[in-house]
């Protein structure tokens, strides 16, 4: 199992003495921290102000697809329902940074990869196989990350919605971003937390990954207590 680890970007700087790169967090080996394999930058990427630092650390940069909500900055939520989100506005929206940013990435030699999620403009498995097939050969990627892509009605049919996320998807991400989830139920919506610390089924979850991703292809998880979250990843 190739496994690394979010983790907040200011803390590596300070630890290593370093200054901090223009990201959230940054996703480093577990058997090997100076090895990046991308990072992370968490703001809105369609947001009208929006920049990203070419030269961060790692040849791959990841991000969310984005959101059309238009308080998510003042709110500072970038995960409220929003239904431009979910329609031609959103698409539209993000095909044209997609357009914009792709000369730049190829210059640089850096790759972008987006990761999913149920509330924003790249949200469900069918926006995320057309978009890879649309990008076909060009530096935009898409991540495996299926919890990210779950909402509180699907936990009860969680096999299915997690077979077809792998089934589809685990072909062409560069790596999986696998976190447990608890549910928001004022929101009605999932919150992110460490492997074993939320309600997703261990078993199933398991199964996905023995059945469709690689051994030697990278799973991400959140910083957190690692030695309990691989634990939980290996079954022990």
């Amino acid at each position: 199992m190739t496994l690394h680890a979010l983790h907040d970007a200011a803390t590596v700087a300070r630890l290593a003495g370093a200054p901090c790169p223009e990201c959230e967090s940054l996703a480093l080996s577990t058997e090997n921290p100076s090895e990046v394999l991308f990072a992370f930058v968490g703001s809105n990427p369609l947001a009208p102000d929006w920049l990203v630092d070419l030269d961060l650390p790692g040849e791959r940069i990841a991000c969310w697809s984005g959101t059309l909500d238009p308080d998510a900055a003042t709110s500072g939520d970038l995960f409220r329902a929003h239904p431009h989100n979910w329609m031609q506005p959103g698409g539209e929206a993000l095909a044209r940074l997609l357009d914009e940013i792709t000369p730049g990435l190829e210059r640089h030699g850096r790759r972008l990869c987006l990761v999913p999620h149920a509330r924003h403009v790249l949200n469900d498995v069918q926006g995320s196989i057309n978009l890879i097939r649309e990008r076909a050969g060009s530096p935009i990627e898409v991540a495996l990350a299926p919890a990210s892509l779950l909402t509180p009605s699907m936990l009860g049919t969680l096999e299915d919605h997690l077979a077809r996320c792998f089934e589809t998807l685990a072909e062409h991400a560069p790596f999986l971003f696998l976190h447990d989830v608890q549910v928001d139920v004022e929101d009605d919506r999932l919150l992110p937390t460490p492997l074993g610390e939320g309600i997703l089924d261990q078993e199933i979850v398991r199964r996905m990954i023995d059945r469709h991703w690689p051994e030697d292809r990278p799973i991400v998880i959140p910083a957190g207590d690692l030695a309990a979250q691989g634990a939980w990843l290996s079954g022990s």
